[in-house]
């Protein structure tokens, strides 16, 4: 008598049942996947000096820039959260991408590295650059018995998909508003 062969349930964390959903949706009714994580909302309550709180569903975290920098260190800055997202975005997409080719994924960490054109033109003491991010260099670090051909296809195609990799390179339109209270 044969033994059925039990298909697994999860590979690197991810439930591969509920990954199989969203793509059968996606596939079947892009319209309601695009309705339901298209549109992704925050608050950002200032503190007080450079202190914030970011709220995002049911998660809040601190911002703070470092005490060289007039803050007092009480948790990373913007432009690191920035790298941070990077990052994840990076992590949450590699595991994706394997899972997807049958990888299995024994462990991970992308390294992040950013260098910032300008500062000065933040404080209004230069108005040559800009403030922001010049270049960031990313590097995966991964542990697994793939091949590397399979693991570079799985990175490429994370980069090229990545959310927060996509924002960084494309002009993204911001419409600011203004609320006074008095």
């Amino acid at each position: 008598m044969a033994q059925s062969q039990e298909q697994p349930t999860e590979l690197n964390g991810l439930n591969l049942k509920k990954l199989g959903e969203i793509v059968e949706m996606g596939t079947k009714e892009p319209e309601t996947v695009g309705a339901q994580f298209n549109n992704w909302k925050a608050r950002v309550k200032w503190l007080g000096g450079f202190r914030s709180r970011a709220y995002i569903r049911d998660h809040a975290f601190l911002i703070d820039e470092p005490s060289d920098l007039a803050g007092v260190d009480t948790s990373p800055n913007a432009t690191e959260y920035i790298l941070a997202a990077l990052g994840a975005c990076y992590s949450v997409g590699f595991a994706l991408n394997a899972t997807k080719r049958g990888i299995k994924v024994d462990a991970m960490e992308v390294a992040l590295e950013g260098r910032l054109n300008n500062v000065l033109t933040f404080f209004g003491l230069s108005d040559k650059g800009h403030p922001g991010y010049e270049e960031i260099k990313a590097k995966l670090f991964v542990k697994t018995s793939a091949n590397e051909k399979q693991v570079e296809e799985a990175w490429t195609e994370t980069l090229a998909r990545s959310p927060v990799g996509n924002s960084l390179t494309r002009n993204v339109k911001i419409t600011a508003q203004i609320s006074v209270a008095k």
